[in-house]
């Protein structure tokens, strides 16, 4: 390969690369934490309740203290909770087990 060819990749590239960085903000938008519907192993990074600190920790199914990303609008639809909702339950534990128990006969 060239120098021209060589540069003329590399521009390309970069090219590319800016239209794609461009693209993720606008679709970080149509997304957001939605808190009781992960499954074990499924979380989006570090929960509520502080029992784990990366994504996949989670060692309960349908916690509230755990998120997974999902897109506008399908977290009600699922019957998850936004983060001040999850906090709220987090604060009571019997609530707590009653939710994730709710969430396992609902996404059975």
């Amino acid at each position: 390969m060239n120098k021209r060819q060589f540069l003329n990749t590399a521009a390309a590239s970069l090219l590319a690369l800016g239209g794609v960085s461009a693209m993720l903000p606008a679709h970080a938008d149509t997304m957001g934490k939605c808190f009781g519907v992960a499954k074990a192993g499924q979380n989006d990074c570090a929960g509520l309740s502080g029992l784990h600190s990366c994504k996949g920790q989670s060692t309960a199914n349908y916690n509230p203290g755990d998120f997974a990303v999902k897109p506008t609008g399908t977290c009600a639809k699922l019957g998850g909770l936004d983060m001040a909702q999850a906090k709220a339950l987090l604060a009571n534990p019997a609530k707590t087990k009653a939710f994730s128990e709710a969430m396992a006969k609902r996404m059975s």
